[in-house]
């Protein structure tokens, strides 16, 4: 019995797994009490006060950047030297147990953002999006609900009662997350 992710191509099975590779390195939004096993410059930072939110986005900021470069690394691994300096360079994938033709990979950069989990394409969290985060998993799961059904001034009502702020600003909240749910951020 196979696996589909075993059917496929060697190179598609090697792009696949790289993908996934990648995106796994990237800090999780959603549990920034992780952060509290960081010693170093993490630890520090915390311990004088930063809020570890802010710090969960900058550390993804950092990584979604280091994973594209890394994507963009392995699609072009020559493309820093001068054109003459050396002949052209570039990835393949064979199953060795299946004696397969080497195939060339395709590029990892050009699909790393569309493969990512948060569904932003690598962009980073809106403020509304990260309050959202920062609320209880059931009530992000009625403020969505209520959201999904297009009944914003509920959904303000019921973000105002957890995350405060006045009913205007709950409203904005709650209209600019469903902005983002259309595109597929929420």
């Amino acid at each position: 019995m196979s696996t589909p992710m075993l059917d496929r191509s060697p190179a598609a099975l090697l792009h696949e797994l790289l993908l996934r590779g990648l995106w796994s390195t990237v800090i999780d939004e959603a549990a920034p009490e992780a952060l509290r096993r960081q010693g170093g410059a993490v630890a520090r930072l915390l311990a004088a006060g930063v809020d570890p939110h802010d710090l969960v986005d900058v550390i993804r900021e950092a990584q979604v950047d280091t994973i594209y470069n890394v994507a963009q690394l392995i699609d072009w691994p020559d493309e820093h030297l001068a054109p003459d300096a050396a002949p052209e360079v570039r990835l393949t994938a064979s199953l060795v147990h299946a004696a397969g033709v080497a195939q060339p990979l395709p590029e990892l950069h050009s699909c790393l953002m569309e493969r990512d989990p948060s569904g932003r394409a690598g962009e980073p969290r809106s403020p509304e999006l990260r309050q959202y985060g920062m609320l209880e998993a059931d009530v992000r799961q009625q403020i969505g609900a209520l959201i999904g059904e297009r009944k914003f001034p509920a959904a303000a009502v019921l973000w105002k009662r957890h995350a405060g702020g006045d009913l205007k600003a709950a409203l904005a909240a709650v209209q600019q997350l469903a902005a983002q749910a259309w595109q597929g951020a929420c």
